[in-house]
């Protein structure tokens, strides 16, 4: 029987909604020794905040944000 290998990354946002991230499209990345911070956009136009954590990956977080609240952060 052939098996078939899906690469995805399922993450839970912090209302409670989960995702995969790897049908997602990656607009920002940054990152250094300590953590990651990538912003991803969905195909219905929320974005994805995802805050990666090398030394311990229990404080990741994923906030989701629509257009409306990225228009906001842009005029702060």
């Amino acid at each position: 029987m052939p098996t078939t290998t899906f690469n995805r990354e399922m993450i839970t946002t912090t209302c409670g909604r989960q995702l995969d991230l790897s049908t997602t499209e990656r607009v920002i990345e940054r990152s250094n020794s300590l953590f990651s911070y990538n912003i991803h956009k969905l195909k219905t136009g929320e974005y994805v905040i995802a805050e990666k954590f090398y030394a311990n990956p229990f404080n990741n977080r994923y906030i989701l944000l629509n257009d409306d609240q990225i228009e906001l952060l842009k005029q702060l």
